[in-house]
């Protein structure tokens, strides 16, 4: 689905923590997919990166008493396009551990923002990281809630699967962890959407990391026709 189209369709519809990733139950709907569909990846990027670094590209202009175009530029260039700034580069690492001269090596051909559409500035009631991100998930400003709730409103992945029509399956939440309230951001407590249109939760570090060997590896026998199927598609998957 061309982007335009998608966000079209999403203006009219919107006019448990585990280690283990679960499964939501896959209803079936008519929306049949065959082959490579189209995919929507919804990114979010936070953890100590602020507006004036990373989308105005201004590194160290403004700060520290530096001014001047050599303080300017792109230190995100995976996720955002531009040049880089020339000088005091301290972002990256020396080789051995600390921030130093070496930038981190640029791993995308092309930038996250070339391959779709950049969000350049939010409002929130709130500056705080969860406020910020249940205002991402749910394009709703007005929230101010606290941790270890769902959201109140309805989030981008109930509104997906309950207007176009998407299966559990199809729907998926990365987070990078399973603390806080990351695992319940998959879907609201909106009496007109919950459950039935969440999003499956996955946290790949958690997963497919130490403390998920140490669960899976030791785990319970499974019953052979009720539970072992599901062990199976989560291997292959």
């Amino acid at each position: 689905m061309k982007r335009r189209e998608f966000i079209k369709k999403m203006t009219i519809a919107t006019i448990a923590s585990a280690t283990s990733p679960y499964l939501l139950n896959a209803a079936p709907l008519p929306l049949p997919q065959s082959g490579g569909g189209p995919h929507i990846v919804f990114v979010m990027f936070a953890g100590g990166v602020r507006q004036q670094e990373s989308v105005l590209q201004r590194y160290l202009t403004d700060s520290q008493g530096l001014v001047g175009s050599s303080y300017e530029g792109n230190i995100m260039y995976n996720m955002l396009s531009g040049s880089n700034p020339t000088d005091k580069i301290v972002y990256g690492t020396n080789g051995g551990g600390l921030a130093g001269s070496q930038p981190i090596p640029q791993v995308l051909a092309q930038s996250i923002q070339e391959q779709g559409t950049l969000f350049n500035e939010v409002k929130a009631a709130g500056v705080g990281h969860f406020t910020g991100l249940v205002t991402l998930l749910t394009g709703s400003k007005f929230i101010n809630q606290g941790l270890r709730q769902r959201p109140i409103n309805p989030t981008i992945f109930e509104y997906a699967r309950k207007f176009m029509e998407l299966k559990a399956t199809d729907t998926w939440f990365i987070g990078n962890g399973i603390g806080n309230s990351t695992p319940l951001l998959n879907y609201s407590a909106h009496p007109n959407f919950g459950v039935n249109y969440g999003a499956n939760f996955l946290a790949p570090s958690v997963t497919f990391g130490s403390e998920g060997e140490e669960h899976i590896k030791y785990a319970k026998t499974y019953h052979p026709e009720e539970e072992l199927g599901k062990v199976y598609e989560m291997q292959e998957f």
